[in-house]
Protein backbone atom coordinates (compact mmCIF):
# COMPACT_ATOMS: atom_id res chain seq x y z
CA UNK A 1 0.00 0.00 0.00
CA UNK A 2 0.76 3.58 -0.37
CA UNK A 3 0.20 6.20 1.72
CA UNK A 4 -0.72 9.92 0.51
CA UNK A 5 2.43 11.01 2.10
CA UNK A 6 4.99 8.86 0.70
CA UNK A 7 3.17 9.33 -2.68
CA UNK A 8 3.72 12.52 -2.81
CA UNK A 9 7.03 12.16 -1.98
CA UNK A 10 7.94 10.14 -4.98
CA UNK A 11 5.84 12.33 -7.17
CA UNK A 12 8.24 15.50 -5.98
CA UNK A 13 11.16 12.67 -6.41
CA UNK A 14 10.78 12.39 -9.81
CA UNK A 15 9.23 15.97 -10.89
CA UNK A 16 11.72 17.67 -13.25
CA UNK A 17 11.61 21.14 -12.07
CA UNK A 18 14.04 24.03 -10.37
CA UNK A 19 14.42 23.25 -6.40
CA UNK A 20 12.53 26.63 -5.48
CA UNK A 21 9.63 25.44 -7.88
CA UNK A 22 9.47 21.61 -6.16
CA UNK A 23 9.47 23.66 -2.73
CA UNK A 24 6.66 25.61 -3.79
CA UNK A 25 5.20 22.49 -5.09
CA UNK A 26 5.70 20.82 -1.81
CA UNK A 27 4.05 24.27 0.37
CA UNK A 28 0.71 23.69 -1.70
CA UNK A 29 0.37 19.78 -1.49
CA UNK A 30 0.88 20.14 2.36
CA UNK A 31 -2.25 23.48 2.45
CA UNK A 32 -3.80 20.38 -0.14
CA UNK A 33 -3.37 17.83 2.69
CA UNK A 34 -4.80 20.09 5.49
CA UNK A 35 -8.12 20.07 3.79
CA UNK A 36 -7.89 16.47 3.27
CA UNK A 37 -7.55 16.58 6.89
CA UNK A 38 -10.05 19.26 8.31
CA UNK A 39 -12.45 16.77 5.96
CA UNK A 40 -15.64 17.90 3.52
CA UNK A 41 -19.25 17.27 4.00
CA UNK A 42 -20.58 14.68 1.60
CA UNK A 43 -24.41 15.05 0.09
CA UNK A 44 -25.95 13.09 2.33
CA UNK A 45 -24.77 15.37 5.92
CA UNK A 46 -21.72 12.97 6.46
CA UNK A 47 -18.20 14.09 7.16
CA UNK A 48 -15.03 12.55 5.38
CA UNK A 49 -11.36 12.59 6.18
CA UNK A 50 -8.03 11.79 5.06
CA UNK A 51 -4.99 11.49 6.87
CA UNK A 52 -2.26 11.87 4.26
CA UNK A 53 -0.01 10.20 6.81
CA UNK A 54 -1.99 6.80 6.76
CA UNK A 55 -4.98 6.80 4.04
CA UNK A 56 -3.76 4.82 0.83
CA UNK A 57 -3.18 6.93 -2.09
CA UNK A 58 -6.58 5.12 -3.83
CA UNK A 59 -8.88 6.80 -2.05
CA UNK A 60 -8.15 10.06 -3.15
CA UNK A 61 -10.61 11.28 -4.85
CA UNK A 62 -11.25 14.65 -7.85
CA UNK A 63 -13.79 16.05 -5.44
CA UNK A 64 -11.07 16.83 -2.91
CA UNK A 65 -9.79 19.89 -5.34
CA UNK A 66 -13.18 21.41 -5.46
CA UNK A 67 -13.36 21.53 -1.54
CA UNK A 68 -9.04 22.96 -1.88
CA UNK A 69 -10.09 25.17 -4.24
CA UNK A 70 -13.09 26.43 -1.68
CA UNK A 71 -10.22 26.96 1.02
CA UNK A 72 -8.34 28.75 -0.90
CA UNK A 73 -10.15 31.52 -1.61
CA UNK A 74 -8.00 33.86 0.77
CA UNK A 75 -5.44 33.16 -1.18
CA UNK A 76 -3.64 35.72 -3.43
CA UNK A 77 -4.71 34.47 -7.61
CA UNK A 78 -1.12 33.77 -8.22
CA UNK A 79 -0.72 31.39 -5.20
CA UNK A 80 -3.67 30.14 -5.54
CA UNK A 81 -2.75 28.84 -9.36
CA UNK A 82 0.69 27.73 -8.06
CA UNK A 83 -0.99 25.55 -5.50
CA UNK A 84 -3.67 24.46 -7.94
CA UNK A 85 -0.51 23.35 -10.46
CA UNK A 86 1.19 21.31 -7.83
CA UNK A 87 -2.06 19.67 -6.97
CA UNK A 88 -2.78 18.81 -10.57
CA UNK A 89 0.23 17.52 -11.03
CA UNK A 90 0.29 15.24 -8.20
CA UNK A 91 -3.14 13.60 -9.45
CA UNK A 92 -1.84 13.21 -12.53
CA UNK A 93 0.99 11.29 -10.98
CA UNK A 94 -1.23 9.43 -9.01
CA UNK A 95 -2.99 8.32 -12.59
CA UNK A 96 0.32 7.70 -14.42
CA UNK A 97 1.45 5.30 -11.27
CA UNK A 98 -2.05 3.77 -11.21
CA UNK A 99 -2.07 4.95 -7.28
CA UNK A 100 -5.70 6.30 -7.77
CA UNK A 101 -8.07 6.69 -10.99
CA UNK A 102 -8.79 10.30 -10.41
CA UNK A 103 -10.91 12.36 -14.01
CA UNK A 104 -8.57 14.78 -14.87
CA UNK A 105 -10.75 16.55 -16.72
CA UNK A 106 -13.33 17.28 -14.29
CA UNK A 107 -10.31 18.46 -12.24
CA UNK A 108 -9.56 20.97 -14.89
CA UNK A 109 -12.72 22.37 -15.72
CA UNK A 110 -13.37 22.99 -11.75
CA UNK A 111 -10.06 24.60 -11.33
CA UNK A 112 -10.97 26.79 -15.11
CA UNK A 113 -14.86 27.43 -13.46
CA UNK A 114 -13.75 28.13 -10.15
CA UNK A 115 -10.14 29.09 -9.30
CA UNK A 116 -9.77 33.27 -9.52
CA UNK A 117 -7.72 34.40 -12.25
CA UNK A 118 -4.24 36.21 -12.06
CA UNK A 119 -4.96 39.85 -13.39
CA UNK A 120 -2.33 40.30 -16.39
CA UNK A 121 -0.73 43.79 -16.29
CA UNK A 122 1.52 45.13 -17.80
CA UNK A 123 4.72 45.43 -16.18
CA UNK A 124 5.88 48.60 -14.57
CA UNK A 125 9.76 49.45 -14.60
CA UNK A 126 11.43 53.08 -14.02
CA UNK A 127 13.14 53.01 -17.39
CA UNK A 128 15.02 56.21 -16.65
CA UNK A 129 16.50 55.61 -12.82
CA UNK A 130 17.63 52.26 -14.61
CA UNK A 131 19.43 53.73 -17.59
CA UNK A 132 20.73 55.94 -14.91
CA UNK A 133 21.83 52.88 -12.83
CA UNK A 134 23.26 51.44 -15.85
CA UNK A 135 25.28 54.51 -16.53
CA UNK A 136 26.44 54.46 -13.26
CA UNK A 137 27.50 50.51 -13.60
CA UNK A 138 29.59 51.70 -16.29
CA UNK A 139 31.91 54.25 -14.29
CA UNK A 140 31.90 52.07 -11.34
CA UNK A 141 35.87 50.36 -12.55
CA UNK A 142 36.79 54.47 -12.29
CA UNK A 143 35.87 54.85 -8.83
CA UNK A 144 38.40 55.42 -6.01
CA UNK A 145 38.80 52.29 -3.86
CA UNK A 146 41.61 54.21 -1.27
CA UNK A 147 39.41 54.67 1.34
CA UNK A 148 38.46 50.85 1.48
CA UNK A 149 39.75 49.02 4.81
CA UNK A 150 40.96 53.06 5.93
CA UNK A 151 40.18 51.82 9.60
CA UNK A 152 42.58 48.59 9.05
CA UNK A 153 46.06 48.75 10.75
CA UNK A 154 48.58 46.66 8.36
CA UNK A 155 49.29 48.19 5.08
CA UNK A 156 48.25 44.27 3.46
CA UNK A 157 44.92 44.11 5.04
CA UNK A 158 43.95 47.76 3.79
CA UNK A 159 45.35 46.12 0.37
CA UNK A 160 43.61 43.35 0.64
CA UNK A 161 40.48 45.37 1.10
CA UNK A 162 41.30 48.14 -1.68
CA UNK A 163 41.44 45.19 -4.05
CA UNK A 164 38.46 43.48 -2.98
CA UNK A 165 36.69 47.05 -2.97
CA UNK A 166 37.76 47.35 -7.08
CA UNK A 167 36.69 43.36 -7.84
CA UNK A 168 33.19 44.51 -6.33
CA UNK A 169 32.65 47.17 -8.77
CA UNK A 170 34.05 45.22 -11.54
CA UNK A 171 31.89 42.36 -10.92
CA UNK A 172 28.82 44.80 -10.24
CA UNK A 173 29.50 46.75 -13.34
CA UNK A 174 29.59 43.14 -15.46
CA UNK A 175 26.64 41.99 -13.44
CA UNK A 176 24.26 44.90 -14.19
CA UNK A 177 25.04 45.60 -17.31
CA UNK A 178 24.40 41.62 -18.16
CA UNK A 179 21.27 41.88 -16.63
CA UNK A 180 20.35 44.92 -18.93
CA UNK A 181 21.59 44.01 -22.33
CA UNK A 182 20.04 40.05 -22.16
CA UNK A 183 17.27 39.55 -19.76
CA UNK A 184 18.29 36.94 -18.08
CA UNK A 185 16.56 36.12 -14.48
CA UNK A 186 18.83 37.00 -12.06
CA UNK A 187 18.79 33.27 -10.93
CA UNK A 188 20.09 32.80 -14.43
CA UNK A 189 22.81 35.00 -14.12
CA UNK A 190 24.00 34.05 -10.76
CA UNK A 191 24.25 30.31 -12.31
CA UNK A 192 26.38 30.89 -14.44
CA UNK A 193 29.94 29.58 -15.17
CA UNK A 194 32.94 30.16 -16.71
CA UNK A 195 32.40 27.49 -19.24
CA UNK A 196 29.00 29.27 -20.20
CA UNK A 197 30.37 32.19 -21.57
CA UNK A 198 31.59 32.19 -25.21
CA UNK A 199 33.25 35.62 -25.93
CA UNK A 200 34.56 34.54 -29.58
CA UNK A 201 30.95 33.73 -30.56
CA UNK A 202 28.95 36.22 -28.41
CA UNK A 203 26.31 33.99 -26.38
CA UNK A 204 26.12 32.24 -23.17
CA UNK A 205 24.88 28.64 -22.25
CA UNK A 206 22.02 29.33 -20.00
CA UNK A 207 19.84 26.74 -18.16
CA UNK A 208 16.72 28.55 -18.33
CA UNK A 209 12.92 27.74 -16.21
CA UNK A 210 11.97 24.14 -16.38
CA UNK A 211 16.03 23.29 -16.70
CA UNK A 212 15.83 24.35 -20.66
CA UNK A 213 18.81 24.87 -22.41
CA UNK A 214 19.05 28.68 -23.95
CA UNK A 215 21.63 30.17 -26.10
CA UNK A 216 21.45 33.87 -25.25
CA UNK A 217 23.27 36.55 -26.85
CA UNK A 218 25.44 39.05 -24.98
CA UNK A 219 26.23 42.95 -26.19
CA UNK A 220 29.79 43.39 -26.86
CA UNK A 221 29.96 46.60 -23.67
CA UNK A 222 28.73 43.37 -21.65
CA UNK A 223 31.44 41.17 -22.78
CA UNK A 224 33.52 43.51 -22.52
CA UNK A 225 32.77 43.83 -18.47
CA UNK A 226 32.85 40.26 -18.21
CA UNK A 227 35.96 40.54 -19.92
CA UNK A 228 37.21 42.73 -17.52
CA UNK A 229 36.39 41.45 -14.30
CA UNK A 230 37.53 37.58 -15.66
CA UNK A 231 41.49 39.39 -16.11
CA UNK A 232 40.99 41.66 -12.32
CA UNK A 233 39.80 38.09 -10.99
CA UNK A 234 42.86 36.40 -12.61
CA UNK A 235 45.37 39.19 -11.52
CA UNK A 236 44.48 38.13 -8.16
CA UNK A 237 44.54 34.15 -8.56
CA UNK A 238 41.30 33.87 -8.68
CA UNK A 239 40.08 33.10 -11.57
CA UNK A 240 41.29 31.37 -15.01
CA UNK A 241 42.10 32.97 -17.97
CA UNK A 242 40.37 33.69 -21.27
CA UNK A 243 41.85 32.07 -24.14
CA UNK A 244 40.16 31.65 -27.71
CA UNK A 245 36.79 32.91 -26.76
CA UNK A 246 36.23 30.81 -23.76
CA UNK A 247 37.62 30.49 -19.98
CA UNK A 248 40.09 27.86 -19.15
CA UNK A 249 38.70 26.10 -15.74
CA UNK A 250 41.28 23.64 -15.64
CA UNK A 251 38.49 20.55 -15.43
CA UNK A 252 35.77 22.34 -13.05
CA UNK A 253 33.38 24.66 -13.14
CA UNK A 254 33.54 27.84 -11.72
CA UNK A 255 31.35 30.39 -11.19
CA UNK A 256 31.15 33.41 -13.22
CA UNK A 257 29.97 36.05 -10.95
CA UNK A 258 31.65 35.33 -7.28
CA UNK A 259 31.40 36.76 -3.78
CA UNK A 260 34.22 39.53 -2.64
CA UNK A 261 34.07 39.96 0.62
CA UNK A 262 36.51 38.91 3.97
CA UNK A 263 33.33 36.35 4.80
CA UNK A 264 34.01 34.99 1.47
CA UNK A 265 37.69 33.17 2.31
CA UNK A 266 40.42 32.74 0.76
CA UNK A 267 39.22 29.09 -0.80
CA UNK A 268 36.92 28.15 -3.58
CA UNK A 269 35.35 31.42 -5.16
CA UNK A 270 31.51 31.18 -3.45
CA UNK A 271 29.13 32.09 -5.95
CA UNK A 272 26.63 34.93 -5.74
CA UNK A 273 23.41 33.64 -4.80
CA UNK A 274 19.98 35.54 -6.16
CA UNK A 275 19.81 37.37 -2.27
CA UNK A 276 23.31 38.75 -3.03
CA UNK A 277 22.44 39.72 -6.32
CA UNK A 278 19.36 41.63 -5.41
CA UNK A 279 21.48 43.51 -2.37
CA UNK A 280 24.00 44.40 -4.75
CA UNK A 281 21.21 45.59 -7.15
CA UNK A 282 19.65 47.86 -3.80
CA UNK A 283 23.42 49.31 -2.83
CA UNK A 284 24.07 50.74 -5.98
CA UNK A 285 20.40 52.03 -6.90
CA UNK A 286 20.59 53.92 -3.45
CA UNK A 287 24.42 55.09 -4.26
CA UNK A 288 23.52 56.74 -7.24
CA UNK A 289 19.66 57.48 -7.31
CA UNK A 290 18.87 57.49 -3.53
CA UNK A 291 17.14 55.38 -0.96
CA UNK A 292 13.83 55.93 -2.37
CA UNK A 293 15.06 54.17 -5.89
CA UNK A 294 16.01 50.92 -4.26
CA UNK A 295 12.38 49.94 -3.53
CA UNK A 296 11.06 50.76 -7.26
CA UNK A 297 14.51 48.75 -8.91
CA UNK A 298 15.19 45.17 -8.84
CA UNK A 299 17.31 42.54 -11.13
CA UNK A 300 13.97 41.65 -12.42
CA UNK A 301 13.26 45.42 -13.71
CA UNK A 302 16.25 44.70 -15.84
CA UNK A 303 14.44 41.79 -17.50
CA UNK A 304 11.53 44.41 -17.98
CA UNK A 305 13.58 46.89 -19.84
CA UNK A 306 15.38 44.32 -22.03
CA UNK A 307 12.21 43.36 -23.41
CA UNK A 308 10.71 46.83 -24.16
CA UNK A 309 14.01 48.22 -25.51
CA UNK A 310 14.13 45.35 -28.13
CA UNK A 311 10.11 45.87 -28.76
CA UNK A 312 11.22 49.81 -29.09
CA UNK A 313 13.49 48.69 -31.53
CA UNK A 314 11.99 46.81 -33.72
CA UNK A 315 8.61 46.67 -33.44
CA UNK A 316 8.44 43.01 -33.61
CA UNK A 317 6.75 40.81 -30.79
CA UNK A 318 7.73 37.55 -32.34
CA UNK A 319 11.40 38.63 -32.26
CA UNK A 320 10.79 40.13 -28.96
CA UNK A 321 9.51 36.84 -27.54
CA UNK A 322 12.50 34.34 -28.98
CA UNK A 323 15.03 37.01 -27.60
CA UNK A 324 13.26 37.63 -23.88
CA UNK A 325 12.86 33.24 -24.00
CA UNK A 326 9.08 33.77 -23.19
CA UNK A 327 7.23 30.57 -23.64
CA UNK A 328 4.02 32.08 -24.62
CA UNK A 329 3.73 34.92 -26.64
CA UNK A 330 0.95 36.52 -24.38
CA UNK A 331 3.41 36.98 -22.04
CA UNK A 332 5.59 39.18 -23.75
CA UNK A 333 2.24 40.99 -25.34
CA UNK A 334 2.10 42.70 -21.86
CA UNK A 335 4.79 45.21 -23.32
CA UNK A 336 2.91 45.12 -26.38
CA UNK A 337 1.51 48.92 -25.62
CA UNK A 338 5.04 50.13 -26.61
CA UNK A 339 4.71 50.73 -29.89
CA UNK A 340 6.66 53.47 -31.43
CA UNK A 341 4.61 52.91 -34.80
CA UNK A 342 1.52 53.41 -32.98
CA UNK A 343 2.87 56.73 -30.91
CA UNK A 344 3.80 58.50 -33.66
CA UNK A 345 0.58 57.45 -35.54
CA UNK A 346 -1.06 58.83 -32.68
CA UNK A 347 0.77 62.02 -32.57
CA UNK A 348 -0.16 62.57 -36.44
CA UNK A 349 -3.52 62.52 -36.02
CA UNK A 350 -4.23 63.97 -32.83
CA UNK A 351 -1.56 66.82 -32.87
CA UNK A 352 0.22 67.61 -36.05
CA UNK A 353 -3.41 67.30 -37.84
CA UNK A 354 -5.47 69.58 -35.45
CA UNK A 355 -2.55 72.40 -35.51
CA UNK A 356 -2.80 72.07 -39.48
CA UNK A 357 -6.66 72.69 -39.16
CA UNK A 358 -6.66 75.53 -36.71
Amino acid sequence: MTTLQQAMERFLSVKNASPRTLASYRTGLHAFFDTLRLGRTLPDGSRVSLDPVTAEAAKLDEDWVATFIANLQDFSPATQNLYLAAVKGFYRFLLAERLASPHIPRIEQWIAERARKVPRRRPQFPREEIEQLIAYAESLPTLPVDSAGASLKSESSRRAAQQRARLRNMRDRALILLLADTGLRVSEACSLTLEDVNFFEGHLHVLGKGDKDDLVRVSQRALNALRDYLHERQAVGLSSPVHRGRPLSAGRLTPLFVRHDRAAGKGSPTPLDPSTAWDIIRERATEVLGGEAAHRIHPHSFRHYFVTIVLLATNNIEKARRLARHRSITTTQLYAEVDPELDRDYHEIFNTSRRTKV
